[in-house]
């Protein structure tokens, strides 16, 4: 299994034994950039036994090693151990150990080479020009006094990549490769220390398409030397302060060992992908979606992710929302998706990478769902901790924001959220954004405008949701008359998307206001925003859970037997927790709590099969009656934002909690709570509700839950 460490923007992949093969997609990256393309450790030409491999912690791995047999050391002599830890930079420190009772010796080998590959080509396996690369940039290395230093530089259309390696000792430097003989007396230890920079803020001006300029770089006595003592990198490497979620998050006890070890995996998780700095984040606190290929902003997955760990860390959504607003839409960019108002979807650090998945540049604003998720997520904060400072700050882009749902977001003034795909960017804008995600029953694709079924209940609940902002700042007019505005958007769209022959919603209605008529897990999201009439969503409850539906681990993207379904399709098929867990809030919201114990238990089951009690962003749609296990999807992120929060929302949606109620009394518990089958009592304590810290516990009692609430001004209890 690979090995995954991150610290921001900066992440490493590589195999058990720290290696990084030639042409797998591991390796440093840096800023969407891949720089470290190889990275092998060999003894005498060959390469060393793994003994043992894991995280320290999110951003440091151990690998524990030692030799085969060798001409001249036995095999098992030597201890060798790679420690390797993330921060501004990468440092890899090797010590080696002889615990023989005689001399050994020895050629120790690292061969190091780079591609500065788009992160997007690395993910689809397109083959690199290592001889542009060359040809383009410059390699310097050298052994000096103190050390060695190595420079890989490449200048391509203006921009500019950097790989600087400092390593602890003068050894032998050649293109690509690192020499040293070791010879150790008994229990003698060598050791070596290589720090990577990357570097990608030098500007080399603007060049002509196509025409390359090359960057001339400094001989190695010009390179800059480190202070002395190092004393830089190593403030850079020191353990860091403990993260602000991981010792303030709510303590969870539970007798579910899985469940247990899921949540404190999600708090570990939710921690490594958080993203600061100015270049991105504009200084606030906020998740990248997912390692390895989303290290970046986004709109609709920073705000989902934020809203299923409201309860457990409200500053994390105050830091989305900042971040977001301060990136709102000002022009209307048809190159870009832009538009007054609207809040975007990606936003990375170089237009390559956007080149490489059709995104002409950054911030790109292809999204039809962010903006309403932005307004439903400041009103869930509003709600949760009975502050008004937020609200206030952010006033005039929520107003904005519901200004873009009023007038951009609606094509054609049928009073329903629409996108219209564009050559340039993201053809399908919700979050089943493939290009293939959108079909009918019998497999057609469908052509747009295209208005999806669950952004119209998003547009709704951010209605709703608002006009309790609106209130609370004393602007009533404006929340009835969003309350109007909600009301009368249920109403049609209960009519308009309805299958009566299917008793489901519709996934859309297409550019000739037909139904795409496939049965698709996203009208579950309608039951999380409200939308949905009371005897509707019994059928529709009724069929997220029936066999063609419910794969054991998870509601499917697409019902088996629809003419698109394929249980390895990115959207077609496959099982997303983040989905799920979205579902089985809107379950409970309705007073379905056996469907949603059951999609809770599918989801500890899974989780039960993953050894890092980890969700992946997807698995395949293989049903628990087809593999043992769940199948893995091939380029899924481990950890994902909105997969980690997938078990927060979960043990949330049990407590019986509305994110949309006031106080913390038994009025924000309306709902009947649940435990999955594998646990028979609950506790979290210190969960935000209400503007307090509560204690909340559930007990199985035979056939019912029980619930109790601790609070400053006493406790109460309610059963169900």
């Amino acid at each position: 299994m690979p090995i995954t460490i991150n610290e921001s923007t900066t992440f490493f992949i590589s195999d058990e034994s720290g290696d990084v093969p030639e042409g797998e997609a591991n390796g440093l990256f840096a800023e969407d950039t891949r720089f470290l393309s190889c990275y092998l450790l060999r003894l005498d030409g060959q390469p060393l036994i793994t003994l043992a491999a894991h995280q320290a912690d999110f951003r440091t791995a151990e690998h524990f090693l030692t030799n085969p047999e060798l001409p001249h050391v036995p095999v098992n002599t030597l201890g060798i151990v790679r420690r390797r830890t993330l921060n501004t930079g990468m440092r890899d420190e090797l010590t080696i150990h002889n615990f023989g009772d005689r001399e050994v010796s020895c050629t120790l080998e690292l061969y190091i080479d780079v591609d500065f590959a788009g992160i997007f080509d690395v993910k689809r396996s397109t083959r690199v020009d290592k001889d542009a690369i060359r040809r383009l940039g410059s390699f310097t290395g050298a052994a000096e006094e103190n050390g060695s230093v190595i420079r890989f530089s490449y200048v391509r259309d203006g921009l500019y990549r950097e790989l600087l390696l400092r390593l602890s000792l003068p050894i032998a430097i050649a293109p690509g490769r690192c020499r040293a003989e070791l010879v150790l007396s008994p229990r003698e230890t060598w050791h070596l220390t290589l720090d990577f920079t990357t570097d990608t803020t030098r500007q080399t001006g603007t060049t002509r398409p196509g025409v390359a300029t090359k960057h001339p770089a400094p001989h190695h006595d010009q390179l800059p030397r480190p202070a002395a003592g190092d004393s830089a990198i190593a403030r850079s490497f020191s353990p860091s302060p403990g993260p602000e979620l991981q010792g303030a998050a709510p303590v969870l006890t539970t007798d579910s060992y899985i469940l247990h070890r899921a949540y404190e995996r999600s708090i570990h998780d939710f921690v490594a992908l958080r993203l600061r700095g100015e270049k991105i984040c504009r200084g606030n606190l906020v998740l990248a979606a997912g390692i390895p290929w989303y290290m970046a902003l986004f709109g609709r997955d920073s705000l989902l992710a934020s809203y299923q760990a409201l309860p457990f860390d409200p500053d994390l959504a105050a830091g989305t929302l900042r971040a977001l607003a301060s990136l709102q839409g000002e022009v209307v960019d048809p190159e870009r998706d832009e538009e007054p108002g609207k809040i975007l979807h990606e936003h990375r650090f170089s237009s390559i990478t956007g080149h490489q998945r059709g995104i002409p540049r950054f911030p790109y604003y292809g999204s039809i769902d962010a903006t309403p998720l932005f307004l439903i997520l400041l009103a869930a904060h509003l709600r949760l901790t009975q502050s008004l400072e937020l609200a206030r700050e952010l006033w005039p882009n929520a107003i904005r924001a519901l200004e873009w749902i009023e007038r951009y977001g609606d094509l054609d003034g049928d009073g329903y959220l629409e996108y219209s795909g564009t050559s340039d960017g993201l053809s399908n804008q919700g979050w089943k954004d493939s290009w293939d995600s959108i079909r009918y029953r019998d497999g057609r694709i469908a052509m747009g405008p295209i208005a999806l079924c669950e952004v119209q209940g998003y547009a709704y609940a951010a209605r709703l949701g608002f006009a309790k902002v609106c209130e609370a700042l004393g602007e009533h007019d404006r929340a009835a008359k969003l309350r109007t505005d909600a009301r009368r958007l249920a109403e049609r769209f209960n009519h308009d998307f309805w299958l009566p022959d299917r008793r489901f919603y519709a996934l859309a209605l297409d550019g000739d206001k037909r139904p795409v008529d496939s049965l698709t897990s996203n009208p579950g999201h309608l039951l999380w925003t409200g939308i949905a009439d009371e005897d509707k969503a019994a059928a529709v409850a009724e069929t997220l859970i029936s066999p063609n539906f419910f794969s054991g681990w998870g509601i499917r993207t697409m019902a088996i037997g629809e003419g698109g379904y394929n249980p390895v399709s990115y959207h077609n098929g496959s099982v997303w927790p983040h989905d799920n867990s979205f579902i089985l809030a809107g379950l409970t919201r309705y007073g379905f709590t056996n469907e949603a114990t059951r999609i809770a238990d599918g989801l500890v089951a899974a989780l039960g099969h993953s050894p890092d009690h980890r969700l992946p962003e997807l698995f395949a749609g293989y049903g628990c009656d087809e593999a043992h296990a769940p199948v893995q999807y091939p380029t899924a992120c481990r950890p994902q934002a909105w997969a980690s929060g997938s078990v927060l929302l979960a043990i949330a949606a049990a407590t019986g909690i509305e994110l949309d109620g006031g106080s913390a009394t038994a009025e924000h518990f309306p709902y009947e709570p649940f435990l999955p089958t594998d646990a028979d009592e609950l506790r979290l304590d210190g969960l935000h509700v209400g503007g307090s810290r509560v204690t909340i516990q559930l007990r199985r009692d035979r056939d019912r839950i029980t619930r109790e609430v601790d609070r400053r001004d006493g406790t109460e209890t309610a059963a169900a």
